[in-house]
């Protein structure tokens, strides 16, 4: 089985770092798309997006898969309704709650965020968490988010083929104006080719599987 994270891709992109982040989930994920060049991570080819991570829960015997079997429904996916966490204290500037989550395997290009929330930081950075499940979000514009604080569900809406969670930086709160900035995460546990790393702050690349401590 192969997945490819579609999320929202929307050429050329800033070193510019971001603040420190929290992952935006408990438990082990996997990162599908991350780093700093297009064979790494496709949103490398949007300046917006420049740097934008996906992340999808693996789970089974394994601890590596994304879905218990071959999934046949978003349901079956690890990620699917698994909350979605505020990566950083900051104001809630955008809110979409409505969009409805695609049957597996196909995806809303008109609304590519689909369900989602930004987060204006005290640096004047936009953090953008997208794809959450329909009615889940939980938080409001102009309403304080902390790092941590539940924020929705992962689901399946937007530019996603299958249940995820989208994240990027962006210096700018419109979808895809601006320049994309560089999140660097920590402390966070980080698992590479079998060796263990704990309590790192580390930018993300796909391939790895991370964790909050």
């Amino acid at each position: 089985m192969k997945l490819i994270a579609t999320a929202l891709v929307l050429t050329c992109c800033t070193a510019a770092a971001a603040q420190d982040l929290q992952l935006p989930f408990g438990g082990r994920w996997f990162v599908m798309q991350g780093g700093d060049t297009p064979n790494v991570n496709q949103h490398m080819t949007q300046p917006a997006q420049a740097f934008g991570v996906d992340f999808a829960k693996v789970g089974g015997a394994s601890q590596r898969q994304l879905a218990a079997g071959t999934p046949g429904k978003v349901e079956d996916f690890f990620s699917w309704g698994e909350p979605v966490l505020a990566p950083i204290d900051g104001e809630v500037v955008r809110a979409e709650n409505g969009r409805p989550d695609n049957p597996l395997g196909t995806k809303d290009t008109s609304q590519p965020a689909g369900n989602h929330i930004v987060i204006r930081t005290a640096g004047g950075q936009f953090v953008f968490l997208a794809h959450m499940q329909k009615g889940s979000v939980s938080v409001k514009v102009g309403e304080t988010v902390r790092r941590g604080q539940r924020v929705g569900l992962c689901g399946n809406s937007g530019n996603s083929d299958f249940p995820h969670i989208h994240l990027h930086v962006q210096d700018t709160p419109d979808l895809n104006a601006g320049r994309g900035l560089n999140p660097v995460f920590g402390p966070i546990n980080v698992e590479l080719t079998g060796r263990q790393f704990s309590q790192v702050v580390w930018p993300l690349i796909r391939g790895l599987f991370v964790s909050n401590p």
